[in-house]
């Protein structure tokens, strides 16, 4: 960093190396920090800016190194990552989490300074991150898996905190349902201790960045989310698992299995799912015990996936027409999850935009057979 002195009021300024072009003939100030680039840069991309230079400018002016001196009430940092988009493009390469700061500073300005394609790619790869659709949300998770298929979603998204923390200031409803369920499947401890916030490279760059948690009001938002998707699961087994009886095109209905016991293969079946599920929703299964989708997909694979030893048994129990009547009850049963997922959270204003069902009808209705 370069230190100079302002032509008008001697205040210190460092400026950025990054961009300070020999050429440029405007400096933007934010706090302290420098930045000397081309006017048409701005007027190009931004209709704020474009709109400001056409109105005449007073005959005096704070000058630096003979050229106009802006100063801007931009963080810093969001205004290098700004200038570094509208110059160079904006890219997020992986891992995703650690470019965190520079979209939500691009998304933060370009919304500010009316940018739309620099607003648009933001809001793109927070769609993907962050999606409407329950089938959007199952990619991401897919993704998540990575290639040995161990789940890390925190190399793949940011910390869910940080995302509702950008929605709520940029007014972005629409994030905000994905990044509580997100949330909202770890336990409650982790949710409350919040996440390591985005780190400062001009102002601080050597201090650790605070954490972010969430208020009071959030934080038990969250949790109240986390007990409807829970409550969800369990009346999703005490409905459709617990006492399911087989499909009237069972193989298995014939004189030689007339009854509709226990014993019966495919009755077997369901009630091992059952109790499996039940298990990881009570803690025994460690993680992931509020989360309706996943629980429901891993009740499906035990059917469907050939490497799974337990899938093996079921498999052997349970006939086909059984199996694929559970297969299509356990895919309604996760789009109604998915259509609850605002609602749950408190966010029903955003249920219109939302890809799912709708979440007023009642799960049971919605996951009939």
């Amino acid at each position: 960093m370069i230190t100079q002195e302002a032509d008008s009021d001697s205040l210190p300024i460092v400026k950025n190396p990054n961009f300070w072009f020999s050429d440029g003939n405007i400096v933007l100030l934010a706090s302290m920090f420098a930045f000397k680039i081309h006017r048409g840069q701005l007027q190009r991309h931004s209709e704020f800016f474009d709109g400001m230079f056409d109105i005449p400018q007073p005959s005096k002016q704070d000058t630096l190194e003979g050229c106009p001196l802006v100063e801007m009430q931009d963080s810093p940092d969001d205004l290098y990552h700004f200038l570094g988009a509208l110059y160079d493009g904006l890219y997020l390469s992986f891992p995703r989490p650690a470019h965190f700061a520079r979209l939500a500073s691009v998304l933060r300005l370009s919304t500010k300074y009316l940018v739309p394609h620099l607003r648009q790619q933001c809001l793109e790869r927070l769609t993907l991150d962050w999606p409407c659709t329950l089938e959007a949300w199952d990619a991401r998770e897919n993704e998540a898996l990575g290639p040995n298929t161990c789940y890390s979603p925190r190399q793949y998204t940011p910390h869910p905190t940080l995302v509702i923390d950008l929605a709520i200031e940029l007014s972005l409803d629409q994030f905000l349902p994905s990044a509580f369920y997100d949330l909202s499947r770890y336990g409650p401890s982790k949710i409350m201790y919040g996440t390591p916030g985005i780190k400062s490279i001009l102002v601080s760059p050597d201090e650790e960045p605070r954490y972010v948690c969430l208020s009071n009001q959030l934080f038990i938002r969250t949790l109240r989310g986390r007990e409807c998707a829970q409550r969800f699961l369990l009346d999703f087994l005490s409905t459709h698992v617990e006492n399911r009886q087989p499909s009237v095109k069972c193989l298995y209905r014939h004189p030689l299995h007339p009854s509709l016991t226990k014993s019966h293969p495919c009755v077997q079946g369901f009630q091992q799912i059952y109790f499996d599920t039940f298990r990881c929703i009570g803690g025994v299964a460690i993680g992931r015990d509020a989360d309706p989708l996943f629980t429901l997909n891993q009740a499906m694979e035990r059917l469907t996936k050939p490497h799974r030893i337990e899938s093996e048994r079921m498999r052997a129990l349970m006939c086909s027409p059984c199996k694929l009547e559970f297969l299509d009850v356990c895919a309604r049963g996760r789009e109604a999850a998915w259509g609850c997922i605002p609602s749950w959270f408190g966010l029903e204003e955003v249920i219109e935009g939302w890809g799912g069902l709708d979440s007023g009808s009642s799960s049971n209705d919605e996951q009939s057979d």
